[in-house]
């Protein structure tokens, strides 16, 4: 408890008024030996705002409710997005769609983000691993002042088609199918990274050293 007090002060000194532990199967063993017991202790005990994460595991139903999909098509549920870590341990075996059909981004307001992502190295996100551009050269207003979506490299395409135009628009080799629109982006954007590495960063979200 003592360490855990000591890794946070620092985080209520710095004026964080909120803080997010992830708190499910995904990040223990077993839960005689899940950390964020203790650090949500040792927040109370600082008096920092703390709250817990759960992610619900992926599943397969022949019905996702909206009536979008027909009867007996299979689809992904649960809370699990198949991007970083879960392309690499989850993906097996789950069903998938064409490709044709993952022509937009479901989940990102890419084009006039309400929020963003600040990495430790200064990257401004978008979406995990979509910079557009590092806090520690250009200040963060000016970034978001200066962002046009439709310009950008990989968020444009998106905006136009979700990865399906990205891939087709960057001229990317890949798979006639695919989970869902997470994973097909994160697959195309892992391929596209060392063509636009300004943009598709930092690294360590898609696995590899800075």
């Amino acid at each position: 408890m003592e360490d855990a007090e000591l890794w946070l002060e620092p985080l209520v000194e710095a004026g964080i008024e909120d803080l997010s532990l992830s708190d499910d199967a995904f990040h223990f063993d077993t839960e005689e030996d899940n950390p964020t017991k203790i650090a949500l202790q040792a927040a109370e005990n600082l008096r920092l705002a703390a709250d817990r994460i759960c992610i619900e595991a992926p599943f397969t139903s022949l019905e996702d409710g909206s009536g979008a999909r027909a009867k007996g098509t299979p689809v992904v549920g649960g809370d699990v997005l198949f991007k970083g870590r879960a392309v690499e341990k989850l993906a097996e075996g789950w069903p998938t769609r064409s490709w044709e059909e993952l022509d937009q981004c479901p989940y990102e307001e890419l084009e006039q983000p309400y929020r963003v992502h600040l990495d430790p190295f200064g990257n401004v996100q978008v979406c995990q691993g979509v910079s557009i551009g590092n806090a520690w050269e250009t200040p963060l207003s000016w970034l978001l002042k200066e962002y046009q979506a439709e310009a950008h490299p990989i968020c444009g395409p998106l905006i136009k088609g979700g990865p399906a135009q990205l891939a087709r628009e960057h001229q990317v080799e890949h798979d006639d199918a695919y989970i869902d629109e997470c994973h097909f982006c994160y697959l195309m954007r892992t391929t596209l990274i060392d063509r636009f590495p300004q943009f598709l960063s930092p690294r360590q979200v898609y696995g590899m050293e800075q």
